[in-house]
């Protein structure tokens, strides 16, 4: 294909987001991890939690531009057909998402907050499920992605599952504010201590599985060997 200079504009966006999402989200675990370190003072270990979750903010929009990135450049290869309209509505859906997304995580530590929040997780959930059945429908020939560009079918169907690791991480890691709330209230305590270390070794999983879906991802998306 021919590389025009709208491709190579799309495809630079879509390095960086990967670099974004990847190497911010590597403070995120660090800084989280060393969080539970109980040795620490409470006033250091809730800096690195505060430090953790703002850091999650440049993955957490990394990770929603993926969508309308990879359609841009899906276009561009003339491997989706899509109207300027539906364009226009994948880059405002991605932009709602978005904004709910941050919405609920900057407001968490309020009611309303977690129910915007817990919104959001219902939205991660069902992109995941839909893009995997659009992957699976496109390789049927049923689907609006080319059948026979195999590599964006993985890249599609595995972004989905993506979104499904990450939900679990948020679900996962969901008891470690109130595990601190406690810890600030009633001090170290090995029950509180013992939950903050489950959370997060329960939060690894999820973690680590996305990061690799995430190289494999981008593997495939260079190599194009599938």
């Amino acid at each position: 294909m021919e590389m025009t200079a709208s491709f190579l504009f799309w495809k630079y966006l879509h390095i960086i987001m990967f670099v974004g999402w990847v190497g911010c989200d590597m403070g995120v675990f660090l800084s989280a991890k060393k969080s539970t370190d109980s040795s620490l003072p409470f006033e250091t270990r809730m800096l690195l939690l505060h430090i953790a979750l703002r850091l999650e903010l440049i993955p957490r929009t990394m990770w929603k531009a993926a969508l309308p990135l990879g359609v841009m450049l899906s276009r561009e290869m003339g491997l989706l057909e899509i109207s300027d309209f539906w364009l226009a509505m994948v880059w405002l859906f991605s932009i709602v998402w978005w904004a709910i997304s941050m919405t609920g995580a900057i407001f968490y530590d309020k009611p309303w907050g977690q129910k915007v929040a817990h919104f959001a997780n219902i939205i991660i959930g069902i992109v995941g499920v839909g893009l995997i059945v659009i992957a699976i429908m496109s390789a049927m020939g049923n689907g609006p992605f080319d059948p026979q560009g195999t590599w964006l079918l993985w890249k599609v169907g595995l972004y989905g599952l993506i979104n499904l690791t990450c939900l679990g991480i948020v679900v996962a890691f969901d008891p470690m504010a109130p595990a601190f709330m406690r810890l600030a209230v009633e001090g170290s305590t090995p029950e509180i201590e013992g939950l903050v270390k489950r959370t997060f070794n329960i939060s690894i999983f999820p973690i680590w599985t996305t990061y690799f879906l995430v190289v494999v991802v981008a593997f495939i998306a260079t190599t194009k060997v599938i």
